[in-house]
C-alpha cells in the first residue's frame, strides 16, 4: 500500500492542504498578522448606525473595535482601547453617546477619537505628555452598498479595487436598488478552526449528500472565480418538488431587481459569504477567537419599511436557505472535519477534484484551491503549509 506521504506526493501541491494548518496555533498566529491585518474584513451594516452618535462594538481578527456614526453622517472605526490604562471605553455591544469615555479613569473621547478630557490633566504638566497625541488608534473603515468594512495595517488598498468590480457589480443587485436595514443577527460560538467554513462556503461537491432540501430545489448554477481570492456561485431555484405553501411563500415579495428564484453566494476572501435567495439576503461571517475557535455572525437583510407580513416571509426564507441548513447539517460535519484534522496519524487533506479553470459548475474543488491562492501568497508560502522548506518569505 502507498503511504499517504507518497499519494500526496503524485499531486500537485496546490491540490493538498497541510491538516495542521487547522490547528496549529503557530498558523493561526501567523494568519492574523498575514491575513487578517492585510484584507479588509467586514463588521456590519451600515443600518446598524442608523443616526449619528449610533456605535458598535465588535471583536475583529482578535481586536475589540469600536465602530461610531460622526455627525456629519461618516463612519470611523477605532481600536476600543483607552490610551491611558488599556481599558475599553465602550463596553456595550451597541448604543448611543456623543462621547466614549472610559469606565476606568473617565478620560473622554470624541466620535472622531480626540481625546477631549482627562481628569486632573494638570498633573501631567512637564512630563512631556500631550493630549493630543493620544487619541483613540484610528482603523481604516469604508462601506461599500452599505457594507461597511475595516483594515488593520497601513496603506491599504482602495475598498473597491479590492473587492473588484466583478463582485461590485454582483452585490449591486439588489443591495444598490433600495435601502436594505439588518433584520435580524445571531451569534454561534463554535469549536472549529475558521477555515472550515470559509471553505465548505465555497464547497458545492458536498451540497447534494447533506443538504437534501437542496438537493430536489436548488439546482446549481455557474461559479466565477476573481482576483483576491473571491467568488460567485449562482444559485437556481426549482420548488416543483417543495410542499406548495412553502413554495409559495418563498417566491413572495421579492427584492427590487431580482427575479423569483434568482440567487448566489458571493466569497470574499478571507471568510465573508453573501448570499442571495431571491426574497431575502443573508452575511455570515466569522470573529476568529483562536486556532480552533470562531463565533459565526449572520445578519438577515430586508427592506427599510417591510411590515411584519413581509418580514415573516424574510425569515422564513432564512430559516429554509440558511439557518437550518447550516445549523442541522453543516454543523455536525464542521465538528467532525474538525476533530479528523487535528489528528496527528493523518498529515494531509486533498482539493484535487476538477481541472484548473475560471468559471465551472458547483460540484468540483476549483472554489477550494481559489482560497488557498490568497492564503498562500498573504502567508508567504508556496504551498498549503507552513512547515519548513516550504520556500517562505
Amino acid at each position: 500500500m502507498v503511504n499517504q506521504f507518497e499519494a500526496v506526493a503524485k499531486l500537485d501541491p496546490d491540490r493538498v492542504v497541510d491538516n495542521r494548518t487547522y490547528v496549529d496555533p503557530a498558523v493561526y498566529q501567523r494568519e492574523l498578522e498575514r491575513v487578517f491585518d492585510r484584507c479588509w474584513l467586514f463588521v456590519a451594516h451600515e443600518s446598524e448606525l442608523p443616526e449619528p452618535g449610533d456605535y458598535i462594538t465588535a471583536r475583529v481578527a482578535e481586536n475589540p473595535i469600536v465602530v461610531a456614526r460622526e455627525r456629519d453622517g461618516s463612519i470611523n472605526a477605532f481600536h476600543n482601547v483607552c490610551r491611558h490604562r488599556g481599558a475599553r471605553v465602550a463596553l456595550e455591544s451597541e448604543g448611543h453617546c456623543s462621547t466614549f469615555r472610559c469606565p476606568y479613569h473617565f478620560w473622554t473621547y470624541s466620535l472622531r477619537g480626540e481625546l477631549l478630557g482627562i481628569p486632573g490633566e494638570e498633573a501631567y504638566d512637564g512630563t512631556g505628555f500631550e493630549k493630543e497625541n493620544f487619541p483613540l488608534v484610528p482603523v481604516h473603515c469604508d462601506v461599500v452598498l452599505g457594507l461597511v468594512f475595516v483594515y488593520f495595517s497601513d496603506a491599504p488598498p482602495p475598498l473597491a479595487d479590492w473587492l473588484g468590480p466583478e463582485i461590485v457589480q454582483t452585490l449591486s443587485n439588489p443591495l444598490a436598488r433600495a435601502q436594505f436595514q439588518v433584520q435580524e443577527k445571531t451569534t454561534d460560538p463554535q469549536p472549529v478552526n475558521w477555515k472550515v467554513f470559509a471553505e465548505n462556503a465555497r464547497d458545492g461537491y458536498h451540497v447534494p449528500f447533506v443538504h437534501p432540501f437542496f438537493r430536489k430545489a436548488s439546482p446549481p448554477g455557474m461559479y466565477h472565480l476573481y482576483r483576491n481570492s473571491h467568488a460567485v456561485q449562482n444559485l437556481g431555484m426549482d420548488l416543483s418538488r417543495v410542499e406548495p405553501e412553502l413554495a409559495a411563500d418563498l417566491q413572495k415579495v421579492p427584492l427590487p431587481g431580482v427575479d423569483t428564484g434568482q440567487g448566489y453566494i458571493a466569497n470574499i476572501f478571507p471568510d465573508l459569504a453573501i448570499t442571495l435567495r431571491s426574497n431575502v439576503v443573508s452575511i455570515n461571517h466569522q470573529a476568529v477567537a483562536g486556532p480552533t475557535g470562531v463565533v459565526f455572525e449572520n445578519r438577515t437583510l430586508g427592506l427599510v419599511g417591510d411590515d411584519e407580513p413581509t418580514r415573516a416571509l424574510r425569515k422564513l426564507s432564512y430559516r429554509t436557505w440558511f439557518a437550518n441548513p447550516v445549523e442541522l447539517e453543516d454543523m455536525p460535519v464542521f465538528h467532525a472535519q474538525q476533530a479528523g484534522v487535528s489528528s496527528r496519524g493523518v498529515r494531509y487533506s486533498v482539493i484535487a477534484r476538477g481541472q484548473q479553470a475560471l468559471e465551472g459548475t458547483r460540484g468540483d474543488d476549483n472554489r477550494l484551491r481559489h482560497f488557498w491562492v490568497a492564503w498562500r501568497e498573504l502567508m508567504g508560502v508556496q504551498r498549503n503549509s507552513i512547515e519548513e522548506g516550504n520556500g517562505e518569505q
